[in-house]
């Protein structure tokens, strides 16, 4: 009886613990988020504005030896040409055009009936070069006579000389005093022998002014003066009795022409202003000529160009050239 009490009082003692406990607060458990790792802001500059981006190009090339090579709108290439020598000296190119014509104005006193062609009486001259029968002082009187002898639509002067008389005043005297012959020796070396190369002036009848002539016939004939037009008649009489003569003994032959030149352009293109300055300086350090077009705006300009034109918002196109 006494064990059964004593575990009837250890029973009780237990139960009296649990309700004990049991009369605690509950807990409650309940699930945790993992907590959010924390983002540490890193300082960092800001990033800088990007403004607008200059460039240019340089460009080169060959120009066309006809000159039609286009650079800017106001620059091409300009290509020196080959400058050959004139046969002819230009007073010789007017002996020629004149007989030209008058050899075909017949007249009473031809001694022949040969009409020369341009070729026959080019071959006359073919020695009168500027060295050998050079131009002299054309007078307006002279410019009168020489067009209305080459007037092709209007044949009343070179009838009037070379049809009728031959001495006609004031043509007469003009024509006398530039060419260095009388019309009649002009009619007979080139027209009426134009086909014979016998080198020289034909029928001569010597060059004298009118007032002289009559002078001979004076109490005092070692007086007379010539007329200083006729004194340079007589000198480029001699030029032509020359050239008349080397046309014979040494015919003209056409030089061998210098060879052509080549030029090469360079241009520059952009809106650098800085490299557009230091390029345009690089080639007038050179000694080059240098054209600029520029555009600002919406307007072009064009011509010579110049460091104080290039300027902030302008577009530019620069170009040059050289030869060799």
């Amino acid at each position: 009886m006494k064990k059964l009490n004593a575990v009837t009082q250890g029973l009780v003692v237990g139960l009296a613990a649990v309700i004990a406990l049991s009369g605690c607060s509950r807990t409650s458990f309940m699930s945790v988020a993992p907590s959010l790792s924390l983002k540490t802001d890193i300082p960092m500059d800001p990033e800088p504005a990007i403004g607008p981006v200059f460039g240019y190009k340089l460009s080169n090339g060959e120009c066309k030896s006809d000159s039609s090579t286009q650079l800017l709108a106001c620059s091409k290439c300009n290509v020196p040409q080959i400058q050959l020598q004139p046969q002819l000296s230009k007073k010789a190119q007017a002996l020629l055009d004149v007989m030209l014509l008058a050899c075909g104005v017949p007249n009473k006193s031809d001694l022949t009936d040969v009409r020369p062609t341009h070729a026959m009486i080019l071959n006359k001259l073919n020695q009168a070069s500027e060295l050998n029968y050079p131009e002299s002082f054309r007078s307006s009187d002279t410019e009168i006579l020489l067009q209305g002898l080459t007037n092709a639509n209007d044949s009343s002067l070179v009838k009037k000389m070379f049809g009728g008389l031959w001495y006609q005043p004031p043509y007469s005297n003009t024509f006398e005093q530039y060419f260095g012959l009388t019309v009649n020796e002009a009619k007979s070396t080139f027209c009426w022998y134009g086909d014979k190369m016998d080198g020289v002036m034909s029928n001569k009848t010597g060059l004298y002014s009118i007032e002289w002539l009559e002078c001979q016939y004076s109490a005092n004939p070692f007086s007379c003066v010539e007329k200083p037009g006729y004194i340079a008649g007589k000198v480029y009489r001699s030029q032509l009795e020359k050239s008349l003569q080397l046309g014979v003994t040494n015919p003209y032959s056409a030089p061998i022409p210098d060879p052509q030149k080549k030029c090469f352009w360079d241009k520059f293109e952009g809106d650098d202003l800085i490299a557009a300055k230091i390029q345009l300086k690089k080639w007038k350090s050179e000694g080059r000529k240098v054209s600029m077009q520029i555009k600002k705006n919406g307007i072009g300009q064009c011509g010579e160009a110049l460091d104080s034109a290039i300027s902030e918002g302008s577009s530019i196109e620069m170009a040059t050239y050289k030869c060799d």
